[in-house]
Order: structure tokens, then C-alpha cells, then sequence
């Protein structure tokens, strides 16, 4: 695998600098292929930045070209999830509350653009982002937001909390609830051992907004 890089002034790759998609072997080209038209395609309409104008990716999108056999699977496993039915402002109450405990930059950066678009209550995002207690969220993620809280700080879900999960989600349902914590406790793992920021002016607020 090519690792020849381009740094850039933007600093955006965290300890792994960015990769120049004029230096990509051919795993990483169609990874990153690949990329541009599905997570990519997905921040476009979100409203966040997940590459620069010359085609180099931030995020966690460019720690994933240096392991595209790990990447593709994981890309599977995350369509399979966003297919199963997760309603949209659930889906980034999770990510926002795990992201949140991890403080995680780029994640909180992009998913707080996410929900935003789903119609989560500003007041909610902003609770969310300081690890708080959000108000004014639908009750399926209300529920789905302290079930994230129960994995992510606890490691156990109690009884009457699953068996409120199970009665709004069902159990297929739930098992889609919990693959969603597991990818972003993944996603915020590389952010945060390879220390992947958000763009400026992000930086700065990501933790407490």
C-alpha cells in the first residue's frame, strides 16, 4: 500500500495526514470511489464537510483508505444498519449521545448538521453534545437515547428500560438500535486514537456547543 501524503495547512487528518487521491494504490482508489458516492453523497446532504475540494477526505473517511479490507465490511455492516428502518432523528440522537461520552470532534460536528435536518430541537442538540439529558426529543429517541447512555457509561441495560426499548422498538428493532451504538463506539474509537478534529471553527465548541 502507497503511503505518500500531502499534509496540507489544514491539519485535518489528526495524526495521519491526509491521503492525496493522486497517491491511492488501487484498494484505496476504489475505496475512496466508493466512498464519494455513498458517505460522501450522504454529508453533501447533511450539510457537513467530509472532503476538501481536492479530493482528499477528512474525517474518518481517511483513516479508513489505510485499512480498505477492514473498511468494506464495516461500509456493509453500516448500509445494512441505515437500512433497517432506524427513524432519522433516532438514528443521530445515538450517534450525537455516544459521540457525546467519547468527545469525539468530527463526530459531533457532522451529526450535530445531521440532526439539525432531522428536526431534532436545538435545545435537545445542544443537551446532547455536553453528554447532558436532552428535552423536547420524540419518545422513540428518548428511548433510544438512554439506551445508548445505559451501553455506552453503564455496560448493562436494566429490565424496565429493555423492555421499553423492545415495547417501541421490537426486538429486530432493538438489535438495529444496538448494531448503530456499536458502529459509532467504532467510528469514535479511530477519531479519537488518531486524534481526527473538525474543521475550524468546529474544533473548539465540539465538546460543549
Amino acid at each position: 500500500m502507497n503511503e505518500h501524503v500531502t499534509n496540507g495547512a489544514s491539519g485535518l487528518g489528526g495524526r495521519l495526514p491526509l491521503l492525496s487521491p493522486d497517491a491511492l494504490d488501487e484498494e484505496q482508489r476504489a475505496l475512496h470511489a466508493r466512498l464519494q458516492v455513498t458517505r460522501l453523497r450522504s454529508a453533501d446532504g447533511a450539510g457537513y464537510m467530509a472532503a476538501l475540494s481536492d479530493g482528499r477526505l477528512i474525517g474518518p473517511f481517511n483513516v479508513m483508505l489505510r485499512g480498505p479490507r477492514i473498511a468494506r465490511p464495516l461500509l456493509e455492516w453500516a448500509q445494512a444498519i441505515a437500512g433497517s428502518g432506524i427513524p432519522v432523528d433516532v438514528r443521530e440522537v445515538v450517534i450525537l449521545t455516544v459521540a457525546a461520552h467519547w468527545q469525539a470532534e468530527y463526530a459531533l460536528y457532522a451529526h450535530t448538521a445531521g440532526a439539525e435536518r432531522a428536526g431534532v430541537p436545538g435545545t435537545a442538540i445542544a443537551a446532547l453534545r455536553r453528554g447532558g439529558t436532552p428535552r423536547g426529543l420524540r419518545a422513540e429517541a428518548g428511548t433510544a437515547h438512554r439506551v445508548a447512555v445505559a451501553l455506552v457509561r453503564d455496560h448493562q441495560v436494566p429490565d424496565e428500560l429493555y423492555a421499553e426499548a423492545v415495547a417501541v422498538f421490537g426486538a429486530e428493532g432493538l438489535v438495529a438500535l444496538v448494531n448503530l451504538i456499536g458502529q459509532y463506539l467504532n467510528t469514535c474509537a479511530l477519531l479519537a486514537c488518531f486524534q481526527v478534529p473538525a474543521p475550524a471553527p468546529h474544533r473548539a465548541a465540539a465538546p460543549t456547543a
